[in-house]
């Protein structure tokens, strides 16, 4: 069953951030574009460098790999680094301005967001799932001797999820829907991915839920095989590819004030999701470096191969929300949790480069 901290633990998130916006307002945005005023999006590129502000990411993530290979800074972005952050102090920080990116998450995540009053919106898309389990968005791993079997040995087990409403726990709970157990029938263990695998080989849970980027060398350690992944989850739900479509948001204040700094982000970072998709295994070079992890060990993601947000991928990930009791139905509507007004390939303002 769910346990009682773990409820408190939501209860304190949006508390946190309805006290957030309330003090800070979602549209109070620092400047960042150097020399003053605010840069244009002229053909292809900002007319003079802005400053983009987002977290340091600790797993597989395109942006600092669009850095490294200088994608950023052909459309006049400098990318600024602000430390490890996530869940819902990274949704603060976007909505105060010390960050300007919310470049992880899901559908799940930004609705979340906006339901504690946290105006967030996706202007891009994500991570695309894949049955390559180098690419795989995410593996649910039981120890190799585990009575675990299948999903109805699941019935009173510990599952580590990352936090109370992340996609571990969305995932995990519509596997359970499809083998027709409910969510109060295994008991959510909150935890970092990083200490997950650890956590399983010791006893203190059943199933540990992690990311790509630690199953490949979990596995290779040997004494851990895979219960289910994602693409499994989603295949069976309908849509393999569309159980890692991740979110990449903004504010809806710094939207409104920056919408060429929008378009000068969404032209470097698609150039960079169609990069990775061509040259994956360089793409894991980079980031191997970037994380300091074993390049044998590391796994990552691939991305959909439009430019734009997919509708039906959005909807996937609705109906997973609502079936699994995330949100009522019909309150996560399309146009408030994502635009693609500002997509200057869907607009024709540039065209694919790559």
């Amino acid at each position: 069953m769910l346990k009682k901290h773990t409820k408190f633990f939501a209860l304190l998130t949006i508390w946190s951030l309805l006290a957030l916006v309330a003090v800070t307002g979602a549209g109070d945005i620092a400047e960042g574009a150097e020399g003053g005023g605010k840069p244009k999006f002229v053909n292809g590129k900002l007319d003079k460098t802005f400053i983009l502000k987002v977290p340091t990411m600790s797993g597989f993530n395109e942006i600092y790999i669009g850095e490294k290979l200088g994608f950023y800074k052909e459309v006049g972005l400098d990318i600024e680094y602000t430390g490890s952050m996530t869940g819902s102090l990274l949704a603060q920080s976007v909505i105060n301005g010390d960050n300007h990116l919310f470049g992880t998450g899901h559908i799940l995540t930004i609705a979340k967001a906006r339901e504690a009053g946290a105006k967030l919106k996706v202007v891009l898309q994500g991570s695309f799932d894949d049955a390559d389990p180098r690419k795989t968005h995410m593996t649910y791993l039981v120890k190799e001797d585990s009575p675990i079997k299948s999903a109805k040995d699941l019935i009173g087990k510990k599952v580590s999820i990352a936090y109370v409403g992340s996609c571990v726990e969305l995932l995990f709970s519509e596997y359970l829907r499809q083998n027709g157990i409910r969510r109060d029938q295994v008991e959510w263990i909150v935890m970092p991915d990083s200490q997950a695998e650890n956590a399983l080989r010791i006893g203190n849970i059943d199933v540990a839920g992690i990311h790509a980027v630690f199953t490949a060398s979990a596995l290779q350690r040997g004494g851990v095989r895979p219960l289910v992944n994602t693409w499994q989850i989603g295949t069976a739900a309908g849509n393999g590819p569309a159980s890692s479509y991740s979110a990449r948001a903004f504010s809806e204040g710094f939207i409104k004030d920056n919408p060429d700094v929008i378009k000068a982000y969404i032209a470097g970072t698609v150039k960079t999701q169609h990069w990775i998709n061509k040259n994956y295994d360089e793409a894991i070079k980079i980031a191997a470096e970037y994380l300091k992890v074993d390049i044998d060990k590391a796994g990552g993601t691939i991305f959909p191969s439009e430019n734009g947000i997919d509708p039906v991928k959005v909807d996937f990930w609705i109906k997973l929300m609502e079936e699994n009791g995330f949100v009522k139905p019909g309150t996560v509507k399309h146009e408030e949790i994502y635009t693609n007004e500002l997509n200057p390939y869907l607009s024709g303002e540039i065209r694919e480069t790559i």
